[in-house]
């Protein structure tokens, strides 16, 4: 048998089919890459695990793939589209990046030029530099989504403490912050919806809770540039709403900020310009369809954005209609979010 005498036990079935596809000899074999290997007739990805482990007792492996998938860093498999993803960083972002979301996997490139600019992630004017891992697709909007949640989170805050400077007492208090992890690691079974936000009365009694959502884009009446034409929201984040005003025993609100980015060359830093509510109880008056996202499995509900009012009115709500909405809520129970 040609493969006799090189101290490679492959199995007699597996020897057939390399022969079959015309590789006769180890050294042939140990040449090709398992891409060009499921490229030859009869051969399967069956056939090349059992080749690959095979080589493995013997100390041997098949030849590298130049053009091999790379892992994305936070998924730890590999993908496609993973390419390097660069970013500006501070060195303790850097640090938390690698350590929290990454699997404590370092940058594959730190630029050694240290500039003045805004972080990508804690979007503050520090000393940065240019940063690089391999991610796919999903996970780097992930993770640039993440400087504009942390900014955004600190907009409600900024904007909170202004409107409510007059009205002392009701406290907010950030509940579920933006977080670095690997991707998957808090799976669906474990997750406990909870609201972004929560306000407190003095008396230490939640009063009610804050979905925040964030985008480019505007709600007619306010915000930077041309308003949004649908309020789009996955059918999952109604139920989590839902879920968490019935945990809270108080309504949750739906929070919209428009956070948009401004250049600092190099770098970008992320400000808030525009912040509107709405009641859940006037989502379903709203509704437009229920529908799969687009390119996605997911069903995701389609507002009319009239159902946001400026957040400027909201401590007239609150002062004018909040108890009899929540008095509605624990009469009849939180209001349904689509249909």
């Amino acid at each position: 048998m040609e493969f006799s005498g090189s101290g490679v036990s492959i199995e007699p079935a597996v020897e057939k089919r390399l022969l079959q596809a015309q590789i006769t000899s180890i050294d042939q074999l140990l040449k090709l890459n398992a891409r060009e290997l499921l490229l030859r007739p009869k051969i399967g990805s069956g056939t090349v695990s059992k080749i690959v482990a095979a080589l493995e007792e013997a100390g041997l492996s098949l030849a590298v793939d130049p053009y091999a998938a790379y892992e994305c860093a936070r998924e730890s498999k590999l993908a496609r589209d993973a390419e390097l993803r660069s970013y500006f960083l501070c060195d303790s972002c850097r640090d938390a990046y690698a350590q929290l979301a990454f699997g404590d996997r370092r940058p594959e490139w730190v630029s050694d030029e240290r500039i003045e600019g805004y972080c990508g992630h804690c979007n503050e004017l520090r000393e940065v530099r240019l940063s690089q891992w391999f991610l796919c697709g999903t996970c780097d909007r992930v993770v640039r989504s993440l400087g504009r949640g942390l900014a955004s989170a600190k907009f409600v805050q900024a904007s909170w403490a202004e409107v409510f400077r007059d009205v002392p007492g009701l406290s907010l208090n950030e509940t579920d912050p933006v977080e670095l992890r690997p991707r998957g690691k808090r799976s669906d079974v474990d997750r406990v919806a909870t609201a972004d936000f929560v306000a407190d009365h003095p008396s230490g009694e939640t009063m009610l809770g804050i979905e925040l959502k964030s985008g480019r884009s505007a709600v007619a009446g306010g915000g930077i540039g041309s308003p949004m034409s649908q309020f789009q929201l996955d059918t999952t984040d109604c139920d989590d709403i839902k879920a968490a005003a019935e945990r809270l025993d108080a309504p949750v609100f739906l929070f919209h900020a428009q956070v948009i980015g401004r250049a600092h060359a190099p770098t970008e830093r992320f400000e808030g310009v525009g912040m509107w509510f709405a009641s859940p109880w006037d989502m379903l008056p709203h509704l437009e369809s229920v529908r799969p996202r687009p390119r996605e499995t997911r069903d995701a509900a389609y507002f009319k954005p009239a159902m946001f009012r400026p957040f400027a009115e909201f401590p007239v709500y609150m002062k004018d209609g909040f108890r009899a909405d929540l008095e509605s809520m624990r009469r009849a129970g939180f209001p349904t979010l689509y249909r």
